[in-house]
């Protein structure tokens, strides 16, 4: 049974970090997190510090063992999270370090079904929650020519991502290493939304939908950041043991706000139902307008929906 190591408001542990989760509103606004001028020109990792994850036969993507971190860089939230032996620390630590399944499962989608493969040509990424980054690198690959990578925190970005990106996407002594404008933001999703302008083709998200108590953030994002023609793609498990959320609960709260669309574009049935949603604009999405800031409406003309893929 799957289950999140998840400190709760009841817990010792969670009693002991109350003031960061009380100032989480503050202490994790949107920044830019600055690659360093020494990782631009790529970095060299060593092979026993890798995992590798080949997303299909001519796409892999190699990152961070994070059991392999040295102390020295466990500082800040991710060392309390470690301290604590949990995944998730409300308001502190929003995981980050280590890889999930549904990660894995829409790398596969996106690098071997050709209907989503074609997305990322020329595309502008969000990869939200990202974590290691591997999904946002697997976008660089696939033909992104801009990627933004956002997580909760960001000794996360700092130690892990920004690494990974540069290992596999700015390595000279590879000719053929894909280019593309990253950039990094850590923060909460509503100051996210605040800060940053930018909207997206493609919206990439793995294990993010856990907490009911975060869907209002999550969808105002998806309808602030999505651009009209946009899809989201969102992988994620049907629930999530120990902390309350899951698919079905996040497909009511879409379906409340009346927006957004979904279907179901893959999912596995075997132990603990894992499912990628394909959410786009429901009928006639809202633009921005340049001169006024006011919505405007826009005709939808997306090509239509490739068939659910199920193992």
């Amino acid at each position: 049974m799957f289950e999140f190591a998840f400190l709760t408001a009841g817990s010792k542990e969670a009693d002991s970090s109350s003031e960061d989760s009380a100032a989480s509103d503050t202490s994790h606004e949107c920044v830019e997190v600055p690659i360093p001028e020494n990782l631009r020109q790529g970095i060299d990792l060593e092979p026993d510090s890798l995992h590798v994850f080949i997303a299909s036969v001519d796409t892999q993507v190699e990152y961070l063992n994070c059991l392999t971190l040295p102390q020295e860089d466990l500082a800040g939230d991710i060392l309390s999270a470690e301290m604590n032996h949990s995944d998730l620390i409300p308001g502190v630590y929003e995981g980050g370090l280590k890889v999930w399944e549904c990660t894995f499962d829409l790398g596969e989608l996106i690098a071997e079904q050709g209907s989503y493969t074609k997305l990322f040509k020329h595309a502008s990424v969000l990869d939200l929650g990202c974590g290691s980054g591997i999904l946002g690198i697997l976008a660089i690959k696939l033909g992104a020519t801009s990627v933004v990578f956002q997580d909760y925190n960001k000794d996360v970005l700092k130690n892990v991502t920004i690494k990974n990106y540069s290992f596999n996407c700015c390595n000279n002594r590879n000719d053929d290493a894909p280019q593309a404008e990253a950039h990094f933001f850590s923060g909460d999703w509503a100051s996210f939304v605040q800060k940053e302008q930018q909207m997206y083709d493609v919206i990439l998200t793995s294990e993010t939908i856990y907490n009911t108590s975060n869907y209002s953030k999550l969808i105002d994002l998806l309808k602030s950041k999505l651009k009209p023609e946009g899809v989201v793609l969102l992988a994620a498990k049907a629930y999530y043991f120990g902390v309350g959320g899951g698919l079905r609960l996040f497909e009511q709260a879409l379906d409340a706000d009346g927006a957004l669309g979904h279907r179901v574009a893959w999912q596995c049935v075997n132990g603990v139902r894992r499912e990628i949603l394909e959410i786009r604009w429901n009928g006639v999405p809202p633009v921005a307008n340049d001169n006024t800031g006011t919505m405007a409406s826009q005709s939808d003309n997306s090509d239509g929906d490739p068939d659910t893929a199920e193992i």
